[in-house]
């Protein structure tokens, strides 16, 4: 796509711009050449011997980094595309949209912004994902611009649809509103999954099975974990009462979770909630149920090592095992279940809901 002579002009701005380093945020609807004009002005600034570091905040379309991570990465040469850009740290959200993880998004996308600032960057360019409509579009951009504080503001649109952030932006930081080029086309949702899944089917690719030992591990995201376990000794009497073989069992609050072989055929729970105190509510799952799902291995520092896919669950040997690309398993400490079931081809299987694990 070319350059438009609007954009030229307006690079000269972050070019000529002296003080603290720049923080560009880049706002506007999907297609509408976000990542085309940070491409852009990363190479023009980098050209100018600045140090420039890229923020990629598109959730599910990302460049930098794998789909459900916000990545950063730094222009070491001149590129023309943002997948060129070597992802030096990342933050793992576990969702292919904003939309329901409005809070870990602004959070990732300022972390990597400040990691990017202390490593040195002099400029740092954030391009956003495509949600500006409606309530969720509004709390997301306005609270990501409030955290980030940037420098400038670029937006770019096809008609009015930024008019509300330029009103809202315009006079508090550097502000302008770029036309968008004709020849930006717009894609469908097929290509973009299809997108998508081009990327996983790469990252499985130089995965292999890495075997977490449950004990030394700590989980998000997911009930399994959580509670007082169930000690061993005392499965086989639960076991008993529900008629099936119980592997995992624990209690928080007023839930019970029972992790079973297969599933239960129970008409009456009373002896089970008895068993557990009393409890109301009592929820059984099957391993399978955290199973093919994308989560994010972090270490003891909570700096995420690699995103990884569940394999297998296996609470007799005490291990998860994962595919994941080679990392040191003595250093995983916490596994941040997402919200994306992938089959291990790489195709999307489903979308899970917060909560729903």
């Amino acid at each position: 796509m070319g350059i438009t002579e609007e954009w030229r002009s307006e690079a000269q701005t972050f070019v000529n711009f002296q003080g603290r380093p720049l923080v560009v945020m880049v706002v506007g609807a999907a297609d509408t050449g976000k990542t085309t004009f940070c491409t852009y002005l990363a190479n023009t600034l980098w050209e100018q011997g600045k140090r420039v570091a890229v923020v990629d905040a598109d959730l599910g379309q990302s460049d930098i980094g794998l789909p459900t991570t916000i990545g950063m990465g730094f222009v070491t040469r001149s590129i023309t595309h943002l997948r060129e850009i070597s992802c030096q740290a990342s933050y793992f959200v576990g969702s292919l949209s904003p939309v329901g993880h409005l809070l870990p998004t602004v959070t990732g996308t300022k972390l990597m912004v400040e990691r990017a600032l202390a490593l040195g960057a002099e400029a740092v360019i954030v391009d956003t994902d495509g949600l500006v409509h409606g309530g969720a579009g509004m709390a997301l951009k306005q609270h990501t611009f409030e955290l980030l504080r940037p420098t400038h503001i670029v937006l770019l649109q096809r008609g009015q649809e930024l008019e509300t952030f330029r009103r809202l932006w315009d006079g508090v930081v550097w502000t302008r509103v770029l036309a968008v080029p004709g020849a930006v086309t717009e894609k469908t949702r097929e290509q973009r999954r299809q997108y998508r899944e081009q990327r996983f089917r790469e990252w499985l690719s130089q995965c292999g099975e890495l075997l977490l030992p449950l004990p030394q591990l700590r989980f998000r995201n997911v009930q399994w974990g959580q509670g007082n376990f169930v000690p061993l000794e005392v499965l086989p009497r639960l076991s008993a009462l529900m008629g099936v073989n119980v592997l995992h069992a624990e209690r928080t609050g007023d839930t019970a979770l029972v992790v079973v072989e297969v599933p239960p055929n129970l008409s009456d729970w009373t002896p089970v909630r008895q068993f557990f105190g009393g409890v109301p509510y009592i929820r059984w799952v099957t391993p399978s149920r955290y199973e093919q799902i994308l989560v994010g291995l972090l270490d003891s520092n909570e700096e995420l090592l690699t995103v990884a896919l569940t394999f297998r669950l296996d609470f007799r040997e005490g291990i998860l095992s994962v595919l994941a690309p080679p990392v040191p398993t003595e250093r995983v400490r916490t596994v941040v279940f997402g919200f994306v079931r992938l089959a291990l081809d790489g195709t999307e299987l489903g979308i899970l809901s917060p909560g729903s694990l």
